[in-house]
């Protein structure tokens, strides 16, 4: 077994009570250790021991109970605490563990639990054996460890009630076969931005059987290959099935116009490698950027072309129309005179007939 170093998990999951009139209580559970690492083969058995706390001054009932890690079909990791009657075995982790009772551990509804008065300490061992068959990678049990709430309260006063829970992750890789395979999937960059700030997404997934523990930086270069602004990514792990999912923002320097090319570089160590020259991964985007002081230049400019095109067609149009009703004028003139006309004519034949 390779046991990292004690990490002392001394967070404030604490359960505070208020009381009218009396002052809030903290309580605080914390844990020795946060994570262990067994390598054993499908068959073999693995043990291990997690000191419980009680930094607070308040006595404490701490839950003891395994769940396993779960990856769903997009990648995304949640946990999933076995109930009861659940099928144990390979698909199980969870029930691979056991907790050891030792005398001072009671149960309550088939779940262990221990007390701890103020400032008590206890050890609790577990054991695991790995079922036969079970296919070789990295499996993840959560042993938790739940603080519950005081049981000294009474329902008709005004409280509020804060559960803790932490968590050592105990990782069991089974021996055999190991497959490495991490992909960029997707890597996400919008081909035209108008203003100083280009953002992007990514997915790192893990199609591998093992645990991964990668890191990543995002780049960006000019036209010329010259590298403007580096974002560096801490340290991940990306869990065997699952993915890790990041996004951020880079801004050209001096936010000057022109074409851009956004790197991603995800790098990882090779699984017994000879070197320390790590595995690498990369893609990258091209980019158009558009300075906003340009953009609104642009479309004022266009905006003014625009309005100057239609006052023009306007203008051309009330022309047209003008000449129109010039023309209709003209010929309801020349109507009027050729009727009159006709009228003078009818009028002198008439006279002269009435002559002879």
């Amino acid at each position: 077994m390779r046991r990292r170093a004690t990490l002392l998990a001394c967070v404030a999951l604490a359960a505070a009570l208020f009381v009218p009139g009396s002052a809030a209580a903290e309580r605080t559970l914390a844990l020795s250790t946060g994570s262990f690492d067994f390598q054993v083969a499908a068959g073999q058995s693995g043990k291990g021991s997690v000191i419980v706390m009680n930094p607070s001054k308040e006595p404490i009932e701490v839950y003891i109970y395994a769940g396993n890690q779960v990856v769903d079909e997009k990648g995304q990791v949640s946990f999933e605490i076995p109930k009861p009657g659940d099928v144990g075995g390979i698909g199980n982790p969870a029930s691979w563990l056991q907790v050891t009772m030792s005398s001072d551990m009671k149960s309550r509804g088939n779940v262990p639990y221990i007390e701890l008065r103020p400032n008590e300490r206890k050890q609790v061992d577990f054991t695991f054996q790995v079922p036969d068959g079970v296919p070789p990678g990295d499996h993840q049990i959560l042993l938790f460890f739940e603080m519950a709430p005081p049981k000294d309260v009474a329902t008709d006063e005004a409280h509020a009630l804060v559960s803790g829970r932490l968590a050592a992750r105990i990782r069991i890789r089974v021996k055999g076969e190991i497959v490495e395979r991490l992909l960029i999937k997707p890597f996400v960059v919008r081909s035209f931005i108008i203003g100083d700030r280009v953002p992007y997404s990514y997915a790192i997934r893990n199609e591998g059987n093992i645990d991964k523990v990668v890191r990543a930086r995002v780049t960006l270069q000019a036209a010329s290959g010259a590298e403007l602004v580096t974002q560096e990514a801490t340290e991940t792990t990306v869990y065997a099935g699952a993915m890790a999912e990041n996004s951020g923002i880079v801004r050209p320097a001096g936010t000057m116009l022109g074409r851009y090319s956004v790197r991603l570089e995800v790098e990882y160590p090779r699984e017994g490698a000879q070197t320390d020259i790590p595995e690498r991964l990369t893609e990258q985007r091209t980019v158009w950027v558009v300075p906003l002081w340009l953009a609104i230049g642009v479309i004022v400019v266009a905006g003014a072309i625009a309005m100057w095109l239609s006052w023009r067609a306007s203008v051309r149009a009330a022309a047209r129309r003008i000449e129109r009703e010039r023309r209709e004028g003209r010929r309801r003139e020349a109507r009027v005179r050729m009727a009159e006309r006709e009228d003078g004519d009818d009028v002198d034949g008439t006279d002269a007939s009435a002559g002879r």
